[in-house]
């Protein structure tokens, strides 16, 4: 394969190289001299930062460890915050007037912010942990100094501001909220008054009825005694009504009396003894029988004694009948009181029910809003512990010292200037191969007689024709390296084909 002479070999660069050391060692010394002079005219930066450790709130978190963060993310914001702060306009023009005794212009501002660092721990990622570090680029080292441990400083006054008026914002709003549910809880309080005056006596039952507790009240039990009482006064008329029906039936037959119980008497005493007596002295007469005759003074004076008895049993019964009836009179007047008495209480039990949902809605709220008062006094006792705690202590805490490296930060000047001759190294490489590389000569295009050539067997002899495709143009390219060009033209036309050369 013939050599191309106009190509650019590796042997033909460092040829090419040596034939103009000039042209490539000029553009290295010029490089090197001008990045030298650059570091004779711009100021290296020199770094100086301090680490400093943030902490969370100790006011309003009895439920944390004092001092920690409850989660990554609010250690994150109060970071975020402390950045933002350290670029304020403000932050940054008290800590530029401060150390250079004068209003900083925006450009100083622009160049502060520019120049500011604020990075955590190596490795770490930014609001992970509770140490980062503040740091600042200045040509003076003194300089880069001050300006930390006076950005530190304002940093701190300025957090402790923030958080001031952020308590004080707070603070304000909490003891609205507590306000407004004190004025609430008064007419919650005065609407449950005026409804417990309206129940009077029967407050202590409607409250027992609120209560979830339960159980049985006062006025239930006075309920049941009095069903008791109906029962009793019940059972003693049923017991007259009997007795006063055997009374008026021993009126006639004065011997039923011996058979009535002793149960239907106890109201009767006397009428009890008399029966007794008659019971004794029939007994009396049965044994003075059993041992004498019937004339016996003895039997005569035992039967004359049973005969007194039953005389004076049966005079005792209209005085026992009128007794029972008494009885039965009274009995019924106190069934009918006691029935009243128990009409009247269960009307006051439904009035109590009307008023009972009433009642406990009035309660509940009362008991709602006093629980928002407790909850809105609370959060306002924490907001004044957190504004009185910025006012008192600080949430940064520095590390160490402000410290700055053994030399300034970037490239020194011997990796500069050797940067700079590199630099010129390759652009004096550039203008030799630009300059001085060889170029292929292009001769110029002259037109060449058209021939026509008939070719009747083309198909045959034409092997890289397109096959199915016989009638469609085909152009064939042939050149030579950089020696000129010629372009061929067949063009089928029925059985021939004619070419045109150019």
């Amino acid at each position: 394969m013939p050599h191309d002479p106009a190509s650019l070999t590796p042997a033909r660069l460092l040829q090419l190289f040596k034939s103009h050391p000039r042209l490539l060692i000029a553009p290295a010394i010029i490089g090197a001299v001008l990045a030298a002079a650059s570091t004779l005219v711009t100021p290296r930066d020199w770094r100086a930062e301090q680490g400093l450790l943030v902490r969370s709130d100790a006011a309003g978190y009895a439920e944390q460890r004092l001092g920690k963060f409850t989660d990554l993310s609010e250690m994150k914001t109060v970071q975020e915050t402390l950045l933002e702060l350290a670029r304020s306009q403000s932050v940054v023009t008290e800590v530029l007037q401060e150390i250079d005794g004068r209003a900083p212009s925006r450009q100083a501002i622009a160049d502060f912010r520019d120049k500011l660092r604020f990075d955590p721990p190596g490795g770490a990622e930014f609001g992970k942990t509770e140490v980062f570090y503040l740091g600042f680029l200045d040509p003076d080292r003194d300089r880069a100094v001050r300006i930390v441990e006076a950005l530190a400083e304002r940093l701190d006054a300025r957090l402790n501001e923030l958080r001031d008026h952020k308590a004080a914002s707070l603070v304000a709003e909490v003891q609205r909220s507590a306000d407004v549910a004190r004025e609430q809880l008064h007419q919650q309080i005065e609407r449950l008054a005026e409804f417990e005056s309206s129940v009077g006596a029967d407050l202590i039952e409607l409250r027992h009825l609120t209560t979830p507790n339960g159980g049985s009240s006062e006025l239930g039990q006075t309920a049941l005694a009095i069903d008791a009482d109906r029962r009793r006064s019940a059972e003693a008329r049923q017991r007259n009504e009997a007795l006063l029906v055997e009374l008026r039936a021993a009126i006639d037959d004065p011997a039923r009396i011996l058979a009535t119980p002793d149960a239907l008497l106890e109201s009767q005493p006397a009428l009890r003894r008399l029966k007794n007596g008659l019971v004794d002295s029939q007994l009396n007469v049965a044994r003075t029988r059993g041992a004498r005759t019937a004339n016996h003074p003895f039997v005569r004076a035992a039967r004359h004694a049973q005969e007194a008895v039953q005389a004076e049993l049966i005079r005792e019964l209209p005085a026992a009948i009128a007794g029972v009836e008494l009885e039965l009179e009274v009995a019924l007047r106190r069934e009918a009181d006691l029935a009243a008495q128990l009409q009247r209480l269960r009307a006051r039990s439904a009035g109590l029910a009307s008023k009972r949902s009433g009642y406990a809605e009035l309660v509940a709220g009362v008991e709602g809003q006093t629980g928002v008062l407790e909850s809105s006094l609370r959060q306002l006792a924490d907001a004044k512990a957190a504004r009185a705690g910025a006012n008192s202590a600080s949430l940064l805490s520095p590390i160490d010292l402000v410290e700055t490296g053994a030399h300034p930060v970037g490239p020194g000047r011997t990796a500069t200037t050797a940067a700079g001759g590199l630099a010129g190294l390759l652009l004096g490489a550039v203008l030799v191969v630009v300059l001085h590389a060889p170029r292929p000569d292009v001769p110029t295009a002259t037109a060449a007689p058209i021939q026509v050539t008939s070719h009747h067997s083309a198909p045959e002899s034409r092997s890289d024709w397109p096959v199915g495709a016989p009638q469609e143009a085909r152009t064939d390219w042939a050149a030579d390296s950089w020696g000129g060009a010629a372009w061929g033209i067949e063009q089928p036309q029925g059985g021939a084909t004619q070419t045109i050369g150019v």
